[in-house]
């Protein structure tokens, strides 16, 4: 056994009162309702719970500091918006901490006659903005009967009410964010406001009332005009936009342009009725928690949560790639290229090999990248690699990136990069590296388990979004499993001239 994993057990044998160590009349009693105590020493003590609604809880009870982390994870993210509504998932996220009918208003049934008259002047603002020969005085008339109404509901906003009400409860981390695949909502709590959270969050999800949503759209539009001021982020959409050219992969989480612009509420309001169920969230709570008392809570305060039909999310398969894809983007910053290969999802078969072959590739100083292009050529001021690019829900890209050095080209750099790709397919990696590999993933898998906040996040998505809140240990299983011809087979695989797509951001002088 190797000094990591003893210190891996060593760590589960402090968690206090868990699995065999958890008093047997406990157990029973957590049992007897249809929790799931996780009794496998291999893995964390990790209690599960589904709800007769679809609504999954996830608690591991660890005593040391008395705060309880909560993630909140939705299978619902950029992927799943429609063709003409990209951003509306993000655009959703924000409205989350808009309140709720009792929250951040003073009289809701006033405000709600003003923000149904906000919506129809919208409605028709919309309808207008979109036609051809659209008329502009019109538009200014409507543009200004809703600033107007809008300064009416105006009266009724109490403000960050939301943020006020956790700020008093002495939150730490609230906070939210939308991904491709997902949507979260995290936050860190004192441990004896359970109760409050889970009255909060209840009345959150059950009754969101989408207030300023015209003024948080224009917030939206205007961070989106400043990512196009970002290189980074302009060569990242360019690959992907590329690299993709029928799944909905290919499109910007914050969404296009002309797709913002015309988001209703109505939009997101059918948005969250479609995929805001309780049968679509996983909830993980880490922390100082009892386990029982909080699946009592979750049945008391969720379980009015009303589930729904989960939409269909078989969405259009991407084509084979048969040809290499070279883009340059001209953009006045230094060089810099991004290169992406098609890959499985995330739950595939051979993602453990592909995993180890990225962090041969690049992670660390001893890695074959920066021993090669940083160290002994002095060309590349950083290259590196990693899996599972935009998403891991559906077939994704195996990334490649880096920047040259003043003197040298993009294409000096990922021609370097690109020799190393080869002799790693011919010439199977040491176990030395295999085994630095398997230490480097024992190590995260710790250090992940020493942050509540870390380890809930991993929990909830993991179990969400693929199926499994303990694939992250067994991939470890897996990866200790493979033998070096497994890591030159899959990149002979995968890292392929045919299914690559490079992306060079060119200097505009």
């Amino acid at each position: 056994m190797t000094n990591i994993l003893a210190s891996f057990i060593l760590f589960f044998s402090l968690l206090v009162p868990l699995g065999a160590q958890m008093n047997p009349d406990k157990i029973s009693a957590i049992e007897k309702i249809g929790a799931v105590i996780e009794k496998d020493p291999k893995y964390p003590p990790v209690i599960s719970y589904t709800m007769s609604n679809g609504l999954k809880l996830l608690i591991l009870e660890k005593k040391f500091v008395p705060t309880i982390s909560f993630t909140m994870i939705f299978k619902v993210g950029n992927v799943d918006n429609i063709q003409g509504k990209s951003g509306l998932a993000h655009l959703f996220e924000h409205m989350a901490f808009k309140g709720t009918k009792t929250i951040n208003t003073s009289n809701y049934e006033e405000e709600k006659k003003i923000l149904d008259e906000i919506e129809k002047v919208a409605q028709e603002l919309n309808e207008e903005d979109r036609k051809d020969n659209r008329n502009e005085e019109k538009i200014k008339t409507l543009k200004d009967k809703l600033s107007l109404l809008e300064r009416e509901a105006e009266k009724y906003v109490v403000r960050e009410e939301l943020w006020k009400i956790y700020n008093k409860l002495g939150e730490h981390g609230l906070n939210a964010f939308t991904s491709t695949d997902y949507t979260g909502y995290v936050i860190e709590l004192p441990s004896n406001r359970l109760s409050a959270w889970m009255v909060i969050e209840s009345d959150r999800f059950q009754n969101p009332v989408l207030r300023d949503f015209y003024k948080e759209r224009s917030v939206v539009l205007e961070e989106l005009r400043m990512n196009q001021t970002d290189p980074n982020r302009v060569l990242w959409q360019a690959l992907l936009s590329n690299a993709f050219v029928a799944h909905p992969y290919r499109n910007p989480t914050i969404g296009w342009e002309d797709d913002v612009r015309h988001l209703t509420r109505t939009d997101a309001e059918k948005f969250y009725k479609k995929f805001y169920l309780p049968n679509n969230c996983t909830i993980a709570i880490v922390g100082d928690v009892d386990a029982l008392e909080t699946i009592k809570l979750a049945e008391r305060y969720f379980s009015t949560w009303k589930q729904g039909v989960i939409p269909n999310t078989d969405y259009t398969k991407e084509p084979p790639q048969n040809s290499e894809k070279l883009i340059r983007v001209f953009f006045q910053a230094k060089p810099m290229f991004k290169t992406g290969y098609k890959m499985p999802n995330g739950s595939h078969k051979d993602i453990p090999a592909l995993i180890v072959l990225s962090e041969i590739l690049s992670n660390g100083k001893t890695s074959r990248f920066y021993k090669e292009a940083v160290e002994n050529k002095k060309m590349a001021l950083y290259a590196n690699s990693y899996v599972g690019f935009p998403g891991d829900r559906y077939p994704s890209l195996f990334i490649i990136q880096g920047a040259p050095k003043e003197g040298f080209t993009n294409e000096d750099l990922d021609k370097v990069l690109l020799e190393e790709i080869e002799k790693i397919k011919n010439t199977p990696p040491t176990e030395w590296e295999l085994q630095k590999v398997i230490n480097n993933y024992e190590v995260s898998l710790i250090t992940q388990l020493e942050s509540n906040e870390g380890f809930s996040n991993s929990l909830a998505s993991n179990d969400r979004l693929l199926g499994d809140w303990k694939l992250p240990w067994k991939q470890l299983e897996d990866i200790r499993k493979l033998k070096p011809q497994d890591i030159s087979e899959v990149a002979k695989k995968y890292l392929k001239e045919d299914n690559r797509t490079a992306v060079y951001l060119v200097e505009k002088k």
